[in-house]
């Protein structure tokens, strides 16, 4: 269905070295490379459920679920179902195995009450992973309204690179080091990425890898939802900033959904965010999906 260029780990790392945009010494550009991290890429296409097999990749429309499957509530109202990830079509980009080879991702998201959008602030959510293979096209409850159904879109996913995101600690000693770090080494790769080598795919969705947060990198929000500051005044998020990065270095991204891709209609609840998942490193090693860290940002 989609097609991409194979060795782009060759391009972007022969890109660092050479490029003149790229205006860093040699050797922390080495040390950069290998920061350079393996995420299995998503591209979307706009789809009908009756095109797709039970268990496919997707978002919105009907989700195959398990039988005995009891579908998620908030308020006493269903949740919204978002989209399903079948990890076997995954395996193949999964480089360091990080996931488990077969079972699936679900998200279901609900509605602010007061506003009737997402907004991510102690929003309730779930996100599944469930081993069942033996899988049924589930109807949706009697109770949720038509609007709160969403348009299908096929995933398809491919072999795709990421670099920390410009705020995050692992890239401190190298913003001390440098006038505009981000000028100089963040921007010219991103642009290179987009324009070169993903100009079919620009979209903020993905799987694994370095988060590409919309405003500071997202393992901060996951640290302060662990530490219940998620959404606190500025004030006390600064005082209680040390404790946040500690924190944060003990999280990875998990995956990233996109509100703002026009091959669905998420964002007539999400506008232009972009909902991060995330998990402790513990929790990844381990392939525990029990306790997802959550957080939506929007431009």
């Amino acid at each position: 269905m989609f097609s991409f260029k194979k060795n782009n780990l060759k391009k972007i790392t022969s890109f660092i070295r050479n490029s003149e945009e790229v205006q860093i010494d040699n050797e922390d550009k080495e040390e950069l490379i290998k920061m350079i991290k393996s995420t299995v890429g998503i591209k979307t296409k706009s789809s009908d459920d009756k095109n797709l097999k039970i268990g496919q990749s997707k978002i919105g429309g009907k989700p195959d679920l398990p039988k005995d499957f009891e579908w998620p509530r908030a308020n006493e109202k269903p949740m919204l179902f978002c989209a399903q990830y079948n990890l076997s079509e995954i395996t193949r980009f999964d480089k360091e195995n990080e996931l488990p080879k077969k079972g699936f991702f679900y998200i279901f998201l609900s509605l602010n009450e007061e506003w009737n959008e997402f907004n991510g602030i102690k929003q309730p959510f779930k996100f599944i992973f469930s081993k069942s293979e033996n899988l049924i096209r589930t109807e949706f409850p009697n109770d949720i309204n038509e609007n709160q159904t969403f348009k299908t879109a096929v995933i398809e996913y491919f072999e795709y690179y990421t670099i920390p995101h410009w705020q995050n600690y692992k890239l401190f000693e190298f913003d001390k080091k440098y006038d505009d770090f981000n000028f100089y080494f963040i921007e010219p790769i991103e642009f290179y990425m987009i324009e070169e080598l993903y100009q079919d795919s620009d979209n903020m969705h993905q799987i694994l890898g370095h988060d590409r947060s919309i405003q500071s990198s997202v393992v901060y929000d996951f640290a302060s939802k662990e530490l219940g500051l998620y959404g606190a005044e500025s004030s006390e998020y600064q005082k209680r900033w040390n404790d946040i990065l500690e924190l944060s270095k003990t999280y990875e991204l998990l995956l990233q959904l996109d509100c703002y891709d026009s091959n669905t209609d998420l964002t007539k609840f999400g506008g232009s965010g972009t909902y991060y998942f995330g998990l402790s490193k513990t929790d990844l090693e381990n392939m525990n999906f029990n306790n997802i860290k959550m957080s939506f940002q929007m431009t």
